[in-house]
């Protein structure tokens, strides 16, 4: 006998069976109708070349196509929120419907649609298009963009003195807006072959960019020791003056290349011009000077070749050291030629003055007049006259034979100051001063009573000041 229970069982077997076989034979039904429209039809989340494929077929999509590819626009997004378009019309652009969309439509297995709706599906590049590239090169060179009045190069991180501070500060780097030209054409093909309506020209990374920027290590190591060459504190020492040279001259002289690894160079031209015009401030060589004569007389006397000269060349290239060891110092210029005096008045009180007109010479050693006397001077009436002006004593020398053309003439003492232009003693001559100069004068040089030749000798070393007037 059966239970009631088991044909309870056995009975809902057979409905869940029923029910399973139902199920699967509806969704066998769905997949082969699916599989019959994805035949004809593209996947679920295609697209070509921008183009929604989706559910379509061949000659729909080739039509889509053509219409897209009519009414294309690319738009370019560029800095500075400026937009500019190329359109279709523009470069004459032409969907040209072959097999190839059917060549997709094709690698698309019907039977294997379940796997294709799962994920999108994009194909570019894969159809044809023709443009006229003359056209395209016309309207990609007349973007604004590429116009050479708008573009802005883009510019590096360099520091900038500050006056106020006495130090430099980092000005941040320049974007600028200047397009690498090849790679944004080719960027611009693509998009068009591919379908493409937008191009952002930062995201494509199409813009040049600047080579360093303000977080740059070197950078930050230049600033370091820009600040150390600035902060250094030169001052002159001219004894009764001084002359002081900062931050605000040193940083003229400073030359930085940000756009590579920022090396310091010093501008050697901008150090002669401030070496050049501490020279024409502290220089006296060859100038005009005021003078009080022995008589008591203000004179102004010109020419000669005394004085202090600053090298100005040397005195640059010296400063490059001082700059770059980064201490505060005290210091004289590099001389051509020195004075006896560093002061404003640089004859000092020990020098020779001579009156050619009063043909008289005068000694002085540290303010107290040593010698007085008469001299003769250069011969007025044969053109030997003794030139005016104020020189330094050259060398002093003894028993030397004076030599010239028709003569030659020993002395005792020896004080050269022009050139063969100098002070000696004349033991030929029985009488000095007066009007003897003017036609028995000597070949230029100044000729002196023996003993007095002899004091000045004893008495003066060389670079003393030889002033005539």
């Amino acid at each position: 006998m059966i239970d009631g229970k088991e044909v309870k069982q056995e009975s809902g077997q057979k409905n869940l069976k029923f029910k399973i076989a139902i199920v699967v034979g509806i969704l066998f039904v769905a997949y082969i109708g699916m599989a019959i429209f994805f035949r004809n039809h593209f996947y679920f989340g295609t697209t070509i070349n921008g183009v929604r494929a989706s559910g379509k077929t061949v000659e729909q999509v080739n039509d889509l196509l053509t219409s897209s590819t009519n009414s294309y626009t690319l738009n370019l997004d560029e800095r500075n929120n400026k937009k500019e378009q190329i359109k279709a019309k523009d470069i004459d652009l032409k969907f040209t419907p072959d097999d190839k969309v059917q060549k997709i439509k094709d690698s698309q297995s019907a039977i294997g649609w379940i796997g294709g709706i799962f994920k999108s599906k994009e194909y570019n590049n894969m159809v044809t298009l023709s443009y006229n590239k003359d056209l395209l090169e016309k309207r990609f060179n007349a973007l604004s963009c590429l116009d050479s009045k708008n573009v802005v190069e883009p510019k590096s991180a360099y520091p900038k003195y500050d006056s106020t501070k006495n130090a430099y500060v980092i000005v941040p780097e320049v974007l600028g807006n200047k397009v690498k030209k090849d790679d944004f054409y080719k960027l611009v093909q693509n998009s068009i072959n591919s379908g493409n309506t937008s191009i952002s020209l930062d995201e494509s990374k199409v813009y040049e960019v600047p080579n360093n920027t303000k977080d740059s290590e070197k950078l930050k190591q230049a600033i370091k020791t820009l600040d150390k060459y600035v902060g250094v504190v030169v001052t002159y020492d001219f004894s009764d003056r001084k002359e002081t040279l900062d931050g605000s001259e040193i940083n003229k002289w400073l030359k930085v290349d940000s756009e590579k690894n920022y090396d310091i160079t010093f501008d050697n031209d901008a150090m002669v011009e401030y070496t050049r015009g501490l020279s024409k401030k502290y220089s006296t060589f060859g100038d005009s000077r005021p003078f009080k004569t022995a008589t008591g007389k203000n004179i102004t006397i010109s020419g000669g070749i005394y004085g202090w000269l600053i090298d100005k060349k040397k005195e640059a290239e010296a400063l490059v050291d001082v700059v770059k060891a980064g201490k505060n110092v005290t210091r004289e210029p590099i001389y051509i030629q020195k004075a006896v005096s560093r002061n404003r008045d640089d004859i000092g009180n020990t020098y020779v003055e001579i009156s050619l007109s009063n043909q008289h010479m005068w000694f002085f050693k540290n303010g107290e007049m040593l010698v007085s006397t008469d001299i003769v001077t250069g011969n007025l009436a044969r053109g030997f006259a003794t030139p005016s002006g104020i020189y330094p004593l050259n060398y002093k020398a003894r028993n030397v034979s004076l030599t010239g053309q028709g003569y030659s003439s020993p002395v005792s003492y020896w004080l050269p100051f022009n050139g063969n232009i100098g002070i000696h003693d004349a033991t030929w001559r029985n009488s000095f001063g007066g009007g003897i100069y003017k036609s028995s004068g000597s070949h230029g040089c100044v000729n002196t009573p023996f003993s007095k030749a002899k004091k000045i000798y004893e008495n003066i070393e060389p670079g003393t000041p030889i002033i005539l007037y």
